[in-house]
């Protein structure tokens, strides 16, 4: 009897064996890793730090606001959100209400997060309602840090 196909087989399921823990655990960090730039987000947004949030950023980030406003590139982005910050979101309170991840590659993921805030203002100054809203993200890998490359942000239930 020949030894060698067994042997050919027993690699091959091996192989297989090793392969898919090692899959899972890529998904799983990356899950992670994009669970915990969800929480920086929360906790640069809540302490008004707009440096720590530009930082979460990719240099060339597509953000586009509630209001479909668009800003494009860190610099940008970082300003913008730092001049609302100063005023109609000074006092703001946004609360992570649920995460889900995507991985479309090892260094690409989908990030939906519902989000809930109040606390924010109108442009006039008059105090808004709390309310509640969606982030569609894609998140990038660079190096060993994910960061938002696009941000697609909407109002939950606008009736305009």
């Amino acid at each position: 009897m020949n030894a060698r196909p067994w042997r050919l087989s027993a690699f091959v399921m091996l192989a297989l064996a090793l392969t898919v823990p090692v899959q899972a655990a890529t998904t799983d960090s990356a899950e992670a890793a994009n669970r915990a730039l969800v929480s920086a987000f929360e906790a640069a947004w809540n302490s008004h730090d707009m440096k720590a949030f530009g930082s979460l950023l990719t240099a060339d980030v597509v953000w586009i606001n509630v209001d479909a406003g668009r800003g494009t590139g860190r610099e940008t982005v970082e300003a913008g959100h730092a001049r609302v910050h100063a005023n109609k979101f000074k006092d703001s309170v946004i609360t992570i209400k649920n995460v889900e991840v995507a991985l479309l590659k090892p260094d690409v993921a989908l990030v939906y997060v519902t989000w809930g805030i109040r606390g924010d203002r109108d442009n006039d100054g008059t105090p808004r309602q709390p309310r509640e809203g969606l982030f569609s993200w894609v998140t990038v890998k660079q190096g060993d840090v994910w960061k938002i490359r696009s941000s697609h942000n909407t109002n939950k239930n606008v009736v305009r």
